[in-house]
C-alpha cells in the first residue's frame, strides 16, 4: 500500500501548480539571490525521500523516486505558518518532472538557499491561513550551481 510523502510529516506541503525549475530554465535568474522583497536563507537539506514509499518501507529504491517523484524539506520555517511550529519549508514534485535528477541528487545536511515566493491567493476554495499546501519556493544548490522550484505539497491549498 502506498502511502503520502510522510517523511516530510509536519513539513509544508505545496502543489505543483507551478512546474520544477531545471538549472538552464531562464525564468529565473541563476545563482544565490540577494533581493530586498523576497525572503531567502541559507540553510541545509533536511530529507530526500520518494513521493510516495510503501507503507513500513524503510529504504528507498531509485524505482521508487521514478515511479513516484522525490520530496525534499529543508530545516526551515521559512514561509511556514506561524501555528504551525513543527512546518518545515519542502518541494514535492511528481514523477518525470523537471528539476527531479537535482532534488534526487540532495543529500541531508547539503548547502542551499531556500526562497519563499508566496503563499497561494485566498479563494472560496483556499484559506491560507487554514491550509498551509500551495506554498511555493525556489531553491539554489551551493555545491552543484544549480537550482528547481515548485510546491510544497502534492495538492494545493483547498484541495484534495
Amino acid at each position: 500500500m502506498k502511502k503520502r510523502f510522510a517523511a516530510l510529516g509536519a513539513c509544508l506541503i505545496v502543489s505543483l501548480s507551478v512546474p520544477a525549475l531545471a538549472q538552464d530554465d531562464p525564468q529565473f535568474p541563476s545563482g544565490a539571490w540577494h533581493y530586498r522583497s523576497i525572503q531567502c536563507v541559507d540553510t541545509t537539506v533536511r530529507s530526500v525521500q520518494p513521493r510516495l514509499m510503501t507503507t513500513g518501507q524503510t529504504k528507498p529504491t531509485a524505482e521508487d523516486f521514478k515511479q513516484s517523484g522525490v520530496g525534499v524539506a529543508f530545516n526551515t520555517h521559512l514561509g511556514a505558518d506561524p501555528l504551525s511550529p513543527g512546518d518545515y519549508a519542502a518541494i514535492v514534485h511528481y514523477q518525470d518532472s523537471p528539476g527531479n535528477p537535482l532534488m534526487i541528487s540532495e543529500h541531508p545536511g547539503d548547502k542551499v538557499q531556500v526562497c519563499f515566493l508566496g503563499p497561494p491567493a485566498p479563494s472560496k476554495y483556499c484559506d491560507p491561513d487554514k491550509d498551509s499546501r500551495g506554498r511555493q519556493y525556489r531553491v539554489y544548490d551551493y555545491h552543484r550551481n544549480a537550482q528547481y522550484w515548485g510546491g510544497n505539497s502534492q495538492h494545493g491549498c483547498g484541495g484534495a
